[in-house]
């Protein structure tokens, strides 16, 4: 009877302590910005990794060194809540805590960066060319579908975001620029399509950066959600196409 006892015992507890981890992961990203951001640059990454014929130990590297920012950056947060907690009036030592903290962060990225220099140029010096060449047989109109799926999927996230935020209808701002998204998704899909006429990528790439300025400019979005929108019309753009690529032979 005492083994029953201490076996569901165990068994809450480690339901509980994995619940509190979970919660604790949530917690996180929905307060620091910058773990959101290692988010999408991790998102892209490992997508990345689907097209470039890694090898497995290329691929662990890359895991390793991705998972190693994510642990940094939940550290350098936790120390930074704690410190605040400790002493909420600016104190020197608080002050080296958090930047020790930070710079173990720092190192990780910069390592991770360096990592994956290393890995991917190799890798996408051998398979571009043919992939791009790939892609931009694709026929225009596939970008009709792209185009079309990259603003309803970034309105569906701006207006998501505003419901938790609780600002009801109103989608001005808001967490990303679908003007920018839509922008950057098209300079996407020209530089892939037309990847070697040079002066259509790099026209295409100013007027997206004109949308972006516009929007700045009229005060609707901040830099943070014009740059969040060109990341996510960008990724959503460059997987697409290559799912459609993988699966329309």
């Amino acid at each position: 009877m005492s083994d029953k006892f201490r076996r569901n015992k165990l068994s809450s507890s480690l339901l509980e302590s994995f619940s509190n981890a979970v919660n604790g992961l949530f917690e996180a990203f929905y307060q620091e910005r910058n773990l959101r951001i290692h988010l999408i640059f991790a998102l892209f990454v490992i997508l990345s990794t689907f097209f470039l014929s890694l090898t497995t130990w290329e691929l662990v590297i890359i895991l390793i060194v991705v998972a190693l920012v994510f642990i940094t950056e939940l550290f350098n947060t936790s120390i930074e809540i704690l410190s605040d907690k400790v002493e909420s009036n600016k104190d020197e030592r608080i002050k080296m805590v958090k930047d020790i903290s930070a710079a173990a962060v720092l190192i990780s990225a910069v390592l991770s960066v360096i990592v994956g220099i290393i890995i991917f140029s190799k890798k996408i010096s051998s398979n571009t060319p043919l992939l791009i060449q790939k892609i931009s047989a694709l026929p225009e109109y596939v970008y009709l579908f792209v185009f079309v799926f990259v603003l309803l999927s970034s309105m569906f996230v701006k207006i998501l975001y505003m419901r938790i935020k609780g600002r009801g209808d109103n989608i001005q701002g808001g967490i990303i620029s679908v003007h920018s998204a839509l922008a950057f998704s098209t300079f996407t899909f020209i530089a892939i399509h037309n990847w070697n006429d040079y002066v259509s990528i790099f026209m295409s790439l100013v007027l997206a950066l004109l949308v972006a300025q516009s929007r700045l400019e009229a005060k609707i979005h901040t830099l943070q959600e014009i740059i969040n929108g060109a990341i996510f019309g960008i990724i959503i753009t460059y997987v697409l196409i290559n799912l459609i690529r993988l699966f329309g032979g």
